[in-house]
């Protein structure tokens, strides 16, 4: 059974009550529901089902009509969680609002905080105290509607002085959470930020160009919708290694020292810090290098983030899915001669909301990057073949 027919079948037990029979019934296509995003949440969610109807209460799967709307409860729960987290919460009255509304039992929030959220106390402290730990009355900036922020105002803004952030989205939410933090970061004097969204992309090396194509913002931030840039210094700390050294041409959060002959980064060390969700739970990804270092240059970055100086296409010629885009874009700025590095970073920067990865069309990416990269050239200018 796919996951179509599969997420048909849980929806049909929902609308007839039949809810001691969804777990079962993913269980039993336990392949499929575990690479799929929607139907191994739902998997997940059936823990807090399960924990109600012990109790007594009204369990949470009688509170929504289908998997659409289940899904969009607990993204919006685990977003408003997150905002607390990493103090992008304006105001704390629509999250007690959304509670009430979607009659949220006690378990269900303890058990979304337990999924999504790094500061657990720091959380429960908010939700008791009910204010943010953040005070955003007398801030400046945009709404979240907006997608430009200003660090002068009434002042012409010089190429060189603008920063693009990029995102390739095939989810509105998601995208619009992606923006709200951008739209929480301190921009430093005389820097102008926007947005610009690329969504129905063939690929993320097409998406990429058409977008680099329409800005002339010297510095572009290409990441993913659900990279949610967590560090309010992000932009001043960027700039700072690009304006330190003009030879750097791109930043990432995490990175592979030496890409290993397999053309799979995650197969040798990478180094950086990252907040990872998958599905039941945020981790910390951490492997740190020298402290006197301010950062260490890589072969390849990882694609969630992904920040340059310079304009250099990508390769859609040879990339046309949405793998291997990332290291390839790492090797094209080494045959330029820059480099691309991973700042040291005392703490992370972003979380990256990814679930489960879709390898469907890995291998196949894989076998085009080690025919273009490893077997033609050397990976940085100058560096002799091993």
């Amino acid at each position: 059974m796919d996951a179509d027919q599969l997420k048909q079948q849980v929806n049909d037990l929902l609308k007839n009550g039949k809810y001691d029979d969804i777990k079962p019934l993913l269980l039993s296509y336990k392949d499929t529901t575990e690479h799929d995003n929607d139907l191994a949440m739902v998997c997940y969610l059936c823990t807090i089902y399960e924990r109600e109807k012990a109790a007594g209460e009204p369990a949470l799967f009688s509170k929504i009509s289908d998997m659409d709307e289940l899904l969009e409860r607990y993204t919006a729960l685990k977003f408003y969680l997150r905002r607390m987290d990493f103090d992008v919460l304006d105001e704390m009255e629509p999250f007690y609002q959304f509670l009430l509304q979607n009659r949220i039992s006690s378990y269900e929030l303890l058990r979304v905080i337990d999924f999504s959220v790094v500061n657990r106390d720091k959380v429960l402290r908010m939700i008791n105290d009910g204010k943010p730990a953040v005070d955003f009355s007398d801030a400046g900036g945009e709404s979240e509607e907006d997608t430009a922020v200003d660090g002068v105002s009434g002042k012409e803004i010089s190429e060189d002085n603008k920063v693009c952030f990029i995102i390739c989205t095939n989810n509105h939410t998601y995208s619009q959470e992606c923006i709200h933090y951008i739209n929480h970061l301190h921009v430093p004097d005389g820097i102008q930020v926007n947005v610009l969204t690329v969504e129905e992309a063939k690929s993320l090396a097409s998406a990429y160009n058409e977008a680099m194509q329409c800005s002339k913002a010297k510095y572009k931030v290409y990441l993913h919708h659900d990279t949610f840039i967590i560090n309010p210094d992000f932009i001043e700390e960027c700039l700072r290694i690009f304006r330190a050294n003009p030879q750097v041409g791109m930043i990432g959060n995490v990175g592979v020292g030496k890409m290993p002959p397999t053309g799979v980064m995650w197969d040798a060390d990478r180094y950086g810090m990252l907040y990872e969700q998958h599905i039941y739970e945020t981790e910390l990804l951490s492997n740190t290098f020298a402290e006197e270092l301010p950062y260490m240059e890589v072969d390849a970055i990882d694609g969630f983030l992904m920040v340059t100086q310079y304009d250099i296409p990508w390769r859609e010629d040879l990339f046309s899915k949405w793998d291997f885009y990332d290291c390839s874009q790492s090797m094209e700025f080494w045959r330029k001669g820059y480099q691309v590095v991973v700042p040291n970073m005392k703490k992370p920067w972003c979380v990256h909301d990814c679930g489960f990865i879709n390898l469907q069309n890995y291998d196949g990416e894989k076998e085009k990057f080690i025919a273009e990269y490893l077997t033609k050239q050397p990976q940085r200018m100058g560096e002799a073949p091993d």
